[in-house]
C-alpha cells in the first residue's frame, strides 16, 4: 500500500480534501439517481397494475351486486 507524502503543503492538502469531497458527492448523487430511478420504475408498474385491478374489482363487484338483487335471473 502506498502512503501519501507526509510533508504536504496546506494548499495541496485542501485540494486533496476537495477532490475527496467531490468524489464522495458524485457517488452520493449517482446512488440517489439510481434509487430514484428504481422507485420510479416500480411506481410506474404499480400504477399500471392499480389502473387495471381497480376497474376489474369494481366491475366484478357490480356483477355480484346485480346477482344478489335479482335472485330469479
Amino acid at each position: 500500500m502506498v502512503r501519501p507524502p507526509r510533508n504536504v503543503s496546506p494548499a495541496a492538502a485542501r485540494r486533496r480534501s476537495l477532490l475527496v469531497d467531490a468524489l464522495i458527492g458524485v457517488a452520493i448523487g449517482i446512488c440517489a439517481i439510481v434509487v430514484a430511478a428504481g422507485v420510479g420504475v416500480v411506481g410506474f408498474f404499480a400504477l399500471i397494475c392499480v389502473l387495471i385491478i381497480i376497474p376489474w374489482y369494481l366491475f366484478e363487484g357490480g356483477i355480484r351486486a346485480r346477482r344478489r338483487r335479482r335472485p330469479g335471473s
